[in-house]
């Protein structure tokens, strides 16, 4: 019985052990990833808010040459969604018609209240919503409709679904199934994409350029999209903003490259600085250079970093500058060696001994007598 006991107290130990210490491992040496639902093109939604065959969107393929690089995008950076001429991407009508009706109400107020805005403001907002086309694989926050509710997941859109975006290039709603999309809340790299079902991994998907997409660093308004002509790549769309494509005009050239400069990481010719410190002075050149940034270096002596170890940088990490800004980095070089000092170990260069010099010594000799004048004389 004893040995039951304390086999069953082990094994309670043991339980606490690891609880305590697997949480402890995965927060300090590994990278917490997030579980990433994959939703390809034309899959069927598990749980739509409306079905499909509504026919209020048509997704349209991309080429994954035609996507921008990964990271972080801003909603206003030309080339980051595509349009086309032919037909409309989301019929934003149908999908406010299919919420004002009373028979959806319970399914409007869900629909409402993920978008963050009151059931009876359905209307004017999507007015101002535009329909685009996805060019990379898109990160968000997307939501079922189960049991009556809103279900939020963290998803992964292909390239090609079409979307509405709001007043400042968020996604806001997948179109093919009406689902309320929000911000994806977690860094890219920490999308741990899982492909289940009809949800197969397609093709052209790309880890690196994965994307989510931020509001403009200034808060302000999109006043018109400048999209890629996906049917023609080389030439582009503007789109006013609330728009359906009706009122398109015509680029001369593809958005995508005119943006291009910017790398995915800034608006309007702006780019962000990557942190560059701790790098070799040839690996954070490539870096700077890929952001479209310009690289000079001074030397400075260091006892601490390897030599060509890049100390410090002019323009801070995450500052939002013009493309082709110039970098100055401090690049650690050997310390300067000092003079030693030198001994002297030879005759020649000693302190000369000084010699003692005699002096002879003089005796006095006696006074000489007077002259004689000759005037006296005589014995005594």
């Amino acid at each position: 019985m004893n040995d039951k006991r304390g086999i069953t107290r082990i094994a309670v130990l043991l339980t606490v052990v690891l609880s305590i210490v697997v949480p402890t491992v995965t927060g300090c040496g590994m990278v917490a990833k997030v579980a990433v639902k994959a939703v390809a093109r034309g899959a069927p939604a598990a749980a739509p808010f409306f079905v499909e065959a509504l026919g209020i969107a048509a997704d349209h393929a991309i080429g994954d040459g035609l996507a921008l690089g990964g990271g972080v995008q801003k909603g206003n950076q030309p080339g980051l969604y595509g349009g086309t001429r032919n037909g409309k991407s989301c019929d934003k009508a149908k999908l406010a018609g299919f919420l004002k009706n009373p028979a959806n109400r319970n399914k409007a107020r869900q629909w409402a209240e993920a978008q963050g805005i009151d059931v009876d403001e359905i209307g004017g907002f999507i007015e101002k919503l535009t329909p685009v086309l996805l060019r990379n694989d898109t990160l968000v926050k997307n939501h079922d409709y189960k049991k009556g509710k809103a279900v939020a997941f963290d998803a992964l859109l292909e390239a090609g679904i079409a979307v509405l975006v709001d007043v400042y290039g968020k996604p806001v709603v997948q179109c093919s199934c009406g689902n309320p999309l929000g911000a994806f809340e977690h860094d890219v790299d920490k999308a741990d994409v899982e492909f289940k079902g009809t949800n197969k991994k397609w093709t052209s998907y790309d880890h690196d350029k994965v994307v989510k997409v931020e509001p403009p660093d200034d808060g302000n308004e999109v006043e018109a999209y400048r999209l890629v002509d996906v049917q023609e790549p080389d030439s582009g769309l503007e789109r006013p903003v609330g728009s359906d494509g009706g009122q398109d005009t015509s680029l001369p050239e593809d958005p995508g490259e005119a943006g291009a400069e910017d790398n995915g990481e800034g608006n309007d010719g702006y780019v962000e600085v990557p942190d560059v410190t701790q790098s070799s002075v040839e690996e954070a050149s490539r870096i700077l250079e890929d952001q479209g940034l310009a690289v000079e270096t001074v030397q400075e002596p260091s006892e601490t970093a390897e030599p060509g170890t890049v100390l410090g940088q002019s323009l801070a990490a995450g500052e939002e500058v013009p493309a082709s800004s110039t970098v100055t980095l401090m690049v650690a070089t050997a310390p300067v060696p000092t003079d030693p000092q030198v001994t002297p170990t030879s005759d020649e260069f000693a302190t000369p001994t000084p010699v003692e010099v005699a002096t002879p010594e003089v005796t006095p000799s006696a006074p000489e007598p007077p002259p004689s004048d000759g005037l006296f004389g005589g014995t005594s």
